[in-house]
């Protein structure tokens, strides 16, 4: 995986932990493991493991017991992938978004396959599949990136459920969502009169 989604993690730890909270979660894992994330580089390839050893080390230092941590780490790395977009935000057609997500798998990642497809005016689904490993952890991070991303882009309340699961056997992840508002497509119309 691209060193891009480890900094964002990382930078969720100093902005909701701060530094201390930041040590404490790399003093839960393995020495290499810390060494390798003490120089991440943004555009570096690292194992799919370390993100998963990472996310379970953040949630068992800092969120014991809290199943919400994954969905919180996935929507703050979403915001990486969006706030560069400013008040424009609300311009950007979240199917456009979405597919572009499902186009740039390979740009982030090595292994399997992603695909988009529209279900309806606000309703999207995503695909991954063949991948070599597989995590619940993930697949949890996954929902909170697509919500944080989606409620980003309209403003408005998202809906994210998977209704297949590599993790039970399925074939591929599937991700369908559902929102309110619709990017490109929200911004208020004049009234004639």
């Amino acid at each position: 995986m691209k060193g891009q989604i480890f900094l964002a993690r990382l930078e969720y730890l100093r902005d909701s932990h701060g530094a201390e909270g930041l040590q404490r979660v790399l003093a839960a894992l393995q020495a290499e493991d810390r060494d390798r994330l003490t120089a991440v580089g943004r555009e570096a390839w690292y194992p799919f493991a370390m993100l998963m050893r990472l996310d379970k080390a953040i949630a068992g230092v800092l969120a014991p017991g809290d199943p919400t941590i994954y969905e919180r780490l996935g929507a703050a790395s979403s915001r990486h992938r969006t706030e560069w977009l400013g008040e424009h935000a609300r311009l950007v057609n979240v199917h456009g978004f979405l597919s572009r997500v499902a186009d740039e798998h390979r740009r982030f990642h090595t292994f399997g396959h992603a695909a988009y497809h529209r279900t309806g005016f606000t309703e999207g689904e995503l695909l991954y599949s063949e991948y070599p490993e597989v995590d619940e952890v993930w697949c949890r991070a996954s929902r909170g990136y697509f919500r944080g991303a989606i409620e980003f882009l309209t403003g408005g309340p998202v809906t994210v459920e998977e209704s297949q699961c590599q993790c039970r056997g399925d074939g591929a992840c599937v991700f369908r969502m559902r929102w309110s508002g619709s990017g490109a497509y929200s911004i208020p119309l004049p009234v004639k009169g």
